[in-house]
């Protein structure tokens, strides 16, 4: 096995590393390999060592030095795989090098500017329609007879009775909801978006009821409700900074695909064997 010659050009404790004005000059030489300043810099960069700390520099470029032996002599031993090792270290370069050239790539390609443009050219994605409405509900379960469950819709339809004759909707739903944090609340569900909740209570709030009008009971798979609309459907938009977060996800998205088709098609692949 050959000798591994170990010269450090530079004593390491009286120069910092980074007032090198030659960046390509030689550092030191391991074996046969020659380390340049740059290296080291960027050695001591990725350890987030700062180069005018000479001691600390040294002591981090000495080690990185060391360890360049211990490789050096290791890939001289006939025990070791190195094609393995290699293509291992080539799958390791190529993840990190794809990640950080998409981490700053895109950093570029997805602004501010481009995020609004995207939301002032898609405003049909960012509007939604919603009412306000309050409800009565009488709870259904699968496991409950027949007796049961007619006993519950009787008792709904005592409820529309009330409310029909003018009786107050809220007092109506803190003295028959079974839905104990809307009936504290007289009922009142707030806000729904079309879509957003069950399609026969959909269905009554946004295409059936009128402002202040109340429904039949209708049997969703929570129970029997009785619904009133409170405020008429409306077209809600939704804000720049609220949907924001989604824009980029969609345009880092789009900007990745693009720019990896962009970047295979700039290489040619040539195959010249069937088989591995």
């Amino acid at each position: 096995m050959k000798t591994v010659i170990f010269k450090v050009v530079v004593v390491l404790v009286l120069i910092q590393i980074s007032g090198c004005s030659k960046k390509s000059e030689n550092f030191a030489t391991v074996g046969e390999q020659d380390v340049t300043v740059a290296e080291v810099n960027a050695y001591l960069a990725y350890k987030r060592i700062d180069a005018n700390n000479v001691e600390l520099a040294g002591k981090a470029a000495q080690h990185y030095l060391n360890n360049l032996a211990l490789v050096h002599a290791i890939e001289q031993q006939d025990s070791v795989d190195m094609l393995r090792i290699n293509a291992e270290l080539s799958e390791l370069k190529k993840d990190l090098l794809l990640n950080t050239y998409l981490q700053q790539y895109l950093e570029q390609a997805v602004t501010d500017t481009a995020m609004r443009n995207y939301y002032a050219d898609n405003q049909q994605n960012y509007q939604q329609r919603s009412a306000r409405a309050s409800h009565i509900l009488l709870r259904v379960t699968p496991e409950m007879t027949e007796a049961e469950r007619q006993a519950k819709y009787s008792k709904a339809l005592e409820a529309y009775s009330k409310a029909r004759t003018g009786e107050n909707f809220a007092e109506l739903a803190k003295a028959y909801s079974e839905d104990s944090i809307s009936a504290a609340k007289g009922g009142q569900l707030g806000w729904l978006q079309q879509g957003a909740v069950s399609p026969l209570f959909s269905a009554q709030v946004f295409d059936k009821l009128a402002a202040n009008e109340v429904s039949e009971p209708v049997l969703t798979e929570f129970g029997y409700h009785l619904i009133k609309l409170e405020q008429e459907p409306g077209i809600v938009k939704q804000s720049f900074e609220a949907v924001s977060g989604d824009i980029r996800r969609i345009l880092r998205a789009m900007a990745k695909d693009a720019e990896l088709e962009r970047l295979r098609q700039s290489v040619a692949v040539t195959l010249h064997a069937t088989s591995p």
